[in-house]
């Protein structure tokens, strides 16, 4: 039932106190909660699902979760907490590849205004010998030579006015769509659309149930 009760608060949003009773005690099942957050239960069993990944195409992207204001004052500061300033306000950024069906492979969270470029690096590195597939944020010599080391097969949208164009296949680029469509099917749960949390470690693990809720789907 505990987990159920996560469940239904990813879903629906709720403060903890609103947690309904069939769920047993709010203060439980929070408790529950934040001993498995800090454990990274939910992102280890995304990375043992993700081993069952399909296909060779990982398409890469990131989208805006804005921060509701009772998450917007954390202990220690926001920058801490991978929240940061943009047009629209305070925000953090979810950064994720997906696999050809479109689920969820690997997850980073960063400040709102930190450009994609710059996590790109880190949340590719375990992928070798794929095709990875991502928009003209991403078009980066530096990263087209760590891919190329990787044994990857690149398809990165060029910048306008770049010099040296990039190798871009038009088929595999069609497909890109698929990390949008998984940030779409994750923007149903309210808990990830809107960031409640305050702990950079609890919303990541509202980001990793997600995913792990969309390969069970």
């Amino acid at each position: 039932m505990m987990v159920e009760g996560m469940i239904h608060l990813v879903r629906v949003g709720c403060p903890w106190r609103d947690l309904p009773e069939l769920f047993g005690s709010w203060k439980g099942v929070y408790t529950r909660w934040r001993r498995w957050a800090q454990s990274g239960l939910w992102h280890a069993i995304l990375c043992f699902l993700a081993r069952q990944a399909e296909g060779c195409l990982r398409a890469i992207d990131s989208t805006f979760l804005k921060v509701h204001q009772h998450g917007a004052n954390p202990a220690g500061g926001q920058e801490t907490q991978a929240m940061g300033r943009t047009k629209g306000g305070l925000n953090t950024k979810l950064h994720a590849v997906v696999d050809g069906r479109g689920r969820a492979v690997a997850l980073l969270l960063s400040a709102g205004q930190v450009s994609d470029v710059k996590m790109a690096p880190e949340l590719l590195q375990p992928f070798r010998r794929v095709i990875i597939v991502a928009d003209k944020a991403y078009d980066s010599s530096a990263l087209y030579e760590q891919l190329c080391t990787q044994q990857c097969r690149v398809c990165i949208a060029n910048r306008l006015g770049r010099g040296r164009k990039l190798p871009f296949h038009r088929g595999w680029y069609r497909k890109r769509h698929r990390v949008e469509n998984f940030f779409q099917r994750a923007k149903t749960m309210r808990r990830f659309a809107t960031r409640y949390e305050k702990t950079l470690t609890s919303f990541f693990a509202v980001a990793c149930l997600t995913a792990v809720l969309d390969w069970l789907n």
